[in-house]
């Protein structure tokens, strides 16, 4: 079944977002993401190569930035997250998840690896923040499963349709998923399109330390 890319002009900040320049590493090398296209051969940190089914983008005007500070993307510095990561600046919007590796993690959950949205990990003095900017373009993609990938040199997840993220995109975009994805209109379809990791809750955060 073939993919789409849509704009999506409503919704929250609940969707996880990535800012238009960011790097996306690919088959190809890495591309920008928005001169991505449905279909396009996305390097994946559990699957392999995974094409790109859908693609959703949202533009936010600097008087909508203004108006709506809740909107403004952290900025992610480079090197801030350890090991040199990202390798360069990252924004995300504050509801994007990015993976963490820690022995702390495994203190709660099986696995050493976690999600943790990018609001979580603000901490100035680290070089996470959020900043202002004026205006940009939100972006997210969609695959067949959740997955993560690679963004500015970060592992980055991609577009998970939970029942929050799904009201956020609004009725055309979440539409246009439902056809592409018949059984996520259904509790237990959504249930099945599981988190690549578990979340990292919010009390839990601060366990997570990056040099």
């Amino acid at each position: 079944m073939a993919g789409n890319s849509t704009r999506v002009d409503d919704g929250g900040n609940e969707i996880p977002c990535f800012v238009s320049g960011t790097s996306i590493a690919t088959a190809r090398g890495e591309i920008l993401i928005e001169d991505l296209k449905v279909g396009d051969a996305v390097v994946t940190r559990d699957n392999g190569i995974q094409k790109i089914r859908w693609i959703g983008s949202r533009r936010i005007s600097p008087k909508q930035m203004e108006e709506h500070p809740h909107l403004k993307p952290i900025l992610i510095e480079k090197g801030s997250l350890g090991n040199g990561l990202p390798d360069r600046h990252l924004m995300l919007s504050p509801n994007h998840r990015l993976l963490v590796n820690t022995d702390r993690v495994s203190l709660h959950y099986r696995d050493p690896e976690a999600l943790i949205s990018a609001k979580h990990l603000i901490n100035p003095s680290r070089g996470v923040r959020p900043i202002a900017i004026t205006g940009t373009t939100y972006f997210h993609l969609m695959f067949d499963q959740h997955q993560v990938i690679l963004s500015n040199g970060a592992w980055t997840e991609s577009f998970r349709p939970s029942d929050r993220s799904l009201k956020a995109v609004g009725n055309a975009q979440r539409t246009e998923i439902f056809e592409l994805f018949p059984g996520l209109q259904g509790t237990e379809g959504r249930k099945n399109y599981a988190p690549a990791r578990p979340d990292l809750k919010t009390d839990r955060a601060a366990l997570v330390l990056f040099k």
